[in-house]
């Protein structure tokens, strides 16, 4: 079987929907590979969602990403995962789920500033977790709506207090304080 491995399209402008019944999703080892409808073979792909990120399972980019020897390049759009073969589907949604994973503040135990950095120790509703992010929080914490905050640690993970109101009030307090809210 001969397989064709792509190599990275010229710039373009004009969105390119991918065939969903046509194309192939799957994971060698941790990556996850796609050969599109012409029997084109990428050894590596990444995914993202287009705005509105709420839209879900619609409108996801594909995309080869950056290596140390060329930037990556994007490859198309996907209007509805929904659409792709059962294995494809099960490999692009096990894919989203890693890249967009936000676990759900729901105490904060303590922060902690020293340095130029806010240490935080919380309980999320994936277990506790620590984690550190600047003290400049301009770019690190973002109001998505009325009581629902992301907040980005250095490593750019975000978590995401849901409800502002429905935290115990020492968290409450730690949010004012630190976050200015």
């Amino acid at each position: 079987m001969d397989i064709n491995v792509a190599q990275p399209a010229q710039e373009s402008y004009a969105i390119v929907y991918l065939d969903a019944e046509h194309v192939c999703f799957a994971y060698q080892g941790e990556n996850l590979t796609m050969t599109d409808s012409d029997g084109v073979f990428y050894p590596r792909v990444t995914l993202r969602r287009c705005f509105p990120l709420s839209a879900g399972h619609t409108n996801i980019l594909v995309r080869v990403p950056d290596s140390e020897d060329s930037l990556g390049c994007e490859l198309g759009l996907i209007a509805d995962v929904n659409e792709l073969p059962p294995d494809s589907l099960d490999a692009v949604l096990r894919e989203l789920r890693l890249n967009y994973f936000v676990p759900n503040i729901q105490r904060i135990v303590s922060i902690k500033e020293e340095f130029g950095f806010l240490y935080w120790q919380v309980e999320t509703d994936r277990g506790d977790k620590d984690f550190v992010m600047r003290d400049s929080v301009i770019g690190s914490v973002r109001q998505v709506s009325p009581g629902r905050w992301l907040v980005i640690d250095i490593n750019q993970t975000r978590y995401e207090v849901r409800d502002f109101e429905a935290l115990d009030e020492h968290s409450q307090d730690l949010l004012n304080r630190y976050l200015l809210l």
